[in-house]
């Protein structure tokens, strides 16, 4: 044995640098996967403070820096109707406006752990309503089903394009009340580049229309 291994040797030697390269290659793997996980984007939309309609809903970051939150879109599907709305900015009354124009809006950065809050689902109901033409009140009057879905688009440090993340909820009658449901237990995040873009289109586009 002894001797088999003195002949064989060199082989032996190179055999080991390949399985210790092998090793060091999933290692480094392995830490690159987790630093990416550590560092990319991760948004989340929820419902607190209740199941009905007067439930609210809360954007938090949970991304391991600050996120710029650039757009709020609250997209109502209503039997074949299909509605998208910006609700980045609060829909204030003259009266009602701040000095600071910064507290008129969810445009802004979003420190890491905090969270915003976007309204009740029927004030973004009736957003999305006032916005259409429709009377606030409508799309519940009839008691059919309405499917909300809430996009964030955002800027991230680590990132060249806009990240985002999505969530959909579906208001149900009862017969006494309407109750609110995510239809998925977390948030979707967009994390395709092609998804990415499609977003940075969008914003431009809103951009032009404003302007």
């Amino acid at each position: 044995m002894v001797e088999w291994l003195q002949n064989n040797a060199n082989i032996i030697s190179a055999v080991s640098s390949v399985a210790m390269l092998v090793v060091w290659i999933i290692y480094l793997q392995a830490f690159l996967g987790g630093y990416r996980q550590q560092v990319r984007a991760k948004i989340v939309i929820t419902r607190a403070v209740g199941k009905t309609l007067g439930a609210h809903c809360f954007i938090s970051n949970m991304s391991y820096q600050a996120i710029y939150l650039e757009a709020v879109i609250v997209t109502l599907e209503y039997d074949d109707y299909r509605a998208s709305v910006r609700v980045t900015d609060f829909n204030l009354a003259d009266a009602d406006r701040p000095s600071d124009p910064r507290m008129e809006t969810h445009q802004g950065p979003l420190h890491s752990g905090n969270q915003t809050w976007i309204g009740t689902f029927d004030k973004l109901i009736d957003r999305v309503a006032e916005n259409q033409g429709v009377r606030p009140g409508d799309f519940t009057a009839s008691g059919r089903s309405i499917t909300l879905e809430v996009m964030v688009v955002a800027d991230y440090l680590s990132e060249d394009l806009v990240v985002g993340a999505k969530r959909r909820f579906l208001a149900e009658w009862t017969g006494d009340t309407w109750l609110v449901s995510p239809e998925t237990i977390q948030t979707e995040q967009i994390r395709s580049r092609s998804d990415r873009r499609r977003l940075a289109r969008l914003l431009a586009e809103e951009g032009e229309q404003a302007a």
